[in-house]
């Protein structure tokens, strides 16, 4: 008669069984650290495309709501609206913070340190030498701010782009805004190209005092 096996787990059962379940342990682990370290990726990567959607968005609508105002200061009249291949300086109205109808001058423009900046402060200040100036770091990292202007000039009637629009009867019938960032950012820039919606002051009655529109600073 054979004899029966006392119940339990042999000591070399025992460990089989915790070195299995240590490499088991052990995957489960690594899964889960790789997981997280893909979704930290991936967060990041969203922070960085919500970075550049976020500054594309806030200056398409201050480009698209340029105020074409009108300037008599000069032989003859042009928009105040000046470009160049590095900066550019436009009115348009602010956000409801600053009241409604409110304009405002805005430069955008690239600092020594990398930093995309909005600059704005009130064409209507109490003090036009010492203006009341609001800055906006829109990006950082930036290595180069690229410019450029559509339309037809006072001494060059082909609609083309350009690098410089400065002293025209209108503004550029589209602005565009290239930027290049560091090497080893992944952040992605796409060309922003923005129609001001309008191009003609019409309302402008000359103000003899100010050189410029009836009521405007």
């Amino acid at each position: 008669m054979s004899r029966r096996r006392d119940a339990g787990f042999s000591l070399v059962e025992m460990l089989v069984s915790l070195a299995i379940l240590a490499m088991v342990s052990l995957m489960v682990l690594s899964g889960v650290g790789t997981g997280r370290r893909v979704w930290e990726t991936l967060d990041a990567r969203a922070a960085e495309g919500e970075g550049v959607s976020s500054a594309q968005g806030l200056l398409r609508a201050r480009l698209e709501r340029a105020f074409p105002s009108t300037r008599f200061d000069a032989s003859t009249p042009y928009a105040d609206f000046s470009g160049e291949e590095k900066t550019v300086e436009f009115l348009a109205p602010a956000d409801e913070a600053h009241g409604p109808d409110a304009l405002r001058r805005y430069t955008l423009g690239l600092t020594p340190a990398g930093e995309l900046v909005l600059r704005s402060a009130s064409d209507l200040a109490a003090d036009p030498q010492h203006p009341a100036v609001q800055s906006v770091v829109l990006l950082r990292g930036v290595r180069n701010l690229e410019l450029g202007y559509f339309g037809p000039t006072l001494v060059d009637s082909a609609p083309r782009w350009r690098g410089l629009w400065d002293s025209q009867p209108t503004p550029p019938e589209l602005v565009r805004i290239r930027l290049a960032f560091a090497p080893g950012d992944r952040r992605v820039w796409p060309d922003l190209i923005v129609h001001p919606a309008a191009t003609i002051d019409s309302g402008c009655v000359l103000n003899a005092a100010t050189g410029r529109c009836g009521g405007r600073a």
